[in-house]
């Protein structure tokens, strides 16, 4: 097993047609995206998220994308093999042709890196299919041919950790290099939270887990429930929202509901012990490295 973090030093061609088998929450999604944004610098190419793009800008793209370098996520449960290939009637009437969706045309086109995620949450038989085609050959439907310059990501989440999870089907995962994968480090998280955020999230955090790196992530003992628990995604939710709440200096009842909705009360209640005590919260809001220099 390693670490997600460490496939950021993995070649192109190694992460090409990988599955990411982890927890929720651990940075998958956000660490392939980050992959794809690094790739690009170096690359020397345009990074552009065909999420953020209008449809105006996603037909340029698909007509000229000299340069840039894309990138797609999607929920593998919500792609179906219709979606792929859209009949289109042809004038004389006894034969049709099939359309595009325009992101999938850019992908046919484009340099760039399709990420797949949720890929274990697949309940149809015939989406299976769709996948298997997709990762083997690059293609999909009757007209469909993915761009040999786009990397294929896919990811899922452990059957004992998301009650939707089931496992994959042999012939797919021999498609596939499969990397189990776990959480990042503390300071790995608290130097992703510098770099994205800069001081809009409330540092105490970060020093809470430096005490207990354990608590970054705890698995449920249920893979379903209604009581939150810790991941690094949590985590970076509850940084975010203390932040805010500290400006409006929010009332100590609201601050451990918010504790407890993002990290549950076991983990939840050992934070607010930490977060509430008397060292001044702007002890913690100062330059990162404010505790070592203290």
């Amino acid at each position: 097993m390693v670490r997600i973090t460490q496939i950021l030093s993995l070649p192109p061609e190694t992460l090409n047609r990988i599955l990411l088998l982890g927890g929720p929450g651990i940075g998958k999604t956000e660490i392939t995206e980050q992959y794809a944004r690094e790739l690009a610098r170096k690359e020397g190419r345009t990074f552009v998220d065909l999420d953020l793009l209008d449809d105006t800008a996603a037909r340029r793209l698909a007509e000229d994308c000299e340069g840039h370098f894309v990138y797609l996520r999607v929920a593998a449960p919500h792609i179906f093999p219709e979606d792929v290939s859209i009949p289109k009637p042809i004038a004389s009437g006894d034969v049709i042709d099939f359309l595009t969706p325009v992101r999938l045309k850019i992908l046919s086109r484009c340099r760039g890196l399709f990420f797949i995620d949720e890929m274990t949450n697949v309940k149809r038989a015939d989406q299976r299919v769709f996948f298997y085609s997709l990762v083997q050959e690059g293609k999909a439907g009757w007209s469909w041919r993915l761009s040999p310059d786009v990397i294929v990501v896919l990811a899922g989440n452990l059957p004992s950790m998301s009650v939707d999870a089931e496992p994959l089907p042999a012939p797919l995962l021999n498609r596939l290099t499969v990397f189990n994968v776990e959480p990042p480090t503390v300071d790995e998280w608290c130097a992703y939270m510098e770099r994205k955020y800069g001081d809009a999230w409330e540092r105490a955090v970060c020093e809470f887990l430096k005490e207990g790196p354990s608590f970054l992530f705890e698995p449920p003992k249920e893979p379903e429930g209604l009581e939150a628990y810790p991941t690094p995604r949590s985590w970076t939710r509850l940084a975010v929202q203390l932040h805010i709440l500290g400006g409006i200096k929010a009332d100590e009842d609201l601050v451990a509901e918010v504790v407890y909705g993002n990290v549950g009360r076991s983990t939840g209640s050992k934070f607010l012990n930490f977060y509430l005590s008397r060292v001044p919260k702007e002890f913690f809001r100062k330059a990162s490295r404010a505790v070592e220099n203290v």
